[in-house]
């Protein structure tokens, strides 16, 4: 889907303003350094992808994060230098799960991706979207539908992951496709401890489904592999935003230039604001 530059514009005047209240910088990452994941610089984020744990690396190919099908790392990149306590953060993605292989329907769900909150570390996570294939005991005991071997089911959990027989989490009503990508767009309000997930969201108002009591901070966003339950994952155009429609949005390569230039000057307007200085 190509967005006409005026909309841009228009993102572009939003993002200023919801930069300049939110006091953090918007994430952008079309993943085009192929090699590992850690170390690259995204296009605008605060400091570079870095390890939480883990190995072998993630890997990035084809402008994708390539996150494969069992134990292995974890890394972050940040969107604050500190951790933020208040407002709402949307984390906008494409994600494809691989038609190939079986993925086995252990009760334990792993996050693939989601925020994190402090320094780099394995107790790091707060906010995880995972992928994956219930057991009968978590369909029963956690209100998952059942899936077929070429489908998924998404949810949204604490923490880095969820054992879905013993505790609750918010799982999509309806399987997906492996094989067929889907935009996620995953919203953390801070102010009142609330997450909500969309798959393909057009607006605010489609469908969504929503996980209360997430009493955390956040600083930053995660990418992790781990856990044959979720199959291998094709991960790709990364947005974080205080905007939803700016997450939300898919935009052509083309357009990367227009909006890295965009979110750029909403941060030296920001610092200019922070420092009672006036744009000349």
């Amino acid at each position: 889907m190509k967005i006409p530059l005026r909309c841009w514009s228009g993102l572009f005047f939003f993002v200023v303003s919801s930069t300049a209240s939110a006091q953090f910088t918007p994430i952008l990452d079309d993943f085009s350094t192929a090699g590992n994941l850690s170390g690259t610089t995204p296009d605008t984020s605060v400091g570079n992808w870095t390890t939480i744990s883990g190995a072998p690396a993630l890997t990035v190919s084809a402008g994708s994060v390539v996150i494969a099908a069992g134990s292995g790392e974890a890394s972050q990149v940040n969107f604050a230098s500190n951790n933020l306590s208040s407002g709402a953060i949307y984390m906008g993605f494409d994600f494809t799960v691989s038609s190939s292989g079986t993925i086995n329907t252990a009760d334990t769900i792993q996050a693939i991706a989601g925020f994190r909150a402090g320094t780099p570390a394995p107790s790091s996570y707060v906010l995880g979207f995972g992928s994956f294939r219930p057991s009968g005991d978590a369909q029963t005991n956690s209100g998952l539908p059942a899936t077929a071997p070429t489908q998924v089911v998404v949810g949204l959990f604490t923490g880095s992951f969820l054992n879905a027989v013993t505790k609750p989490l918010t799982g999509w009503a309806t399987p997906l496709e492996r094989g067929a990508t889907f935009r996620a767009v995953l919203g953390f309000n801070l102010s009142n401890d609330t997450a909500q997930l969309w798959i393909n969201p057009t607006t605010m108002s489609s469908t969504s489904i929503t996980l209360t009591a997430v009493t955390a901070d956040a600083r930053g966003v995660f990418v992790r592999q781990g856990g044959l339950s979720h199959g291998s994952v094709l991960f790709s155009r990364l947005i974080v935003s205080a905007d939803f429609n700016t997450a939300t949005a898919v935009p052509e390569p083309s357009t990367y230039a227009v909006i890295i230039g965009a979110l750029v000057l909403a941060g030296v307007l920001w610092r200019r604001q922070r420092h009672g200085s006036t744009l000349a």
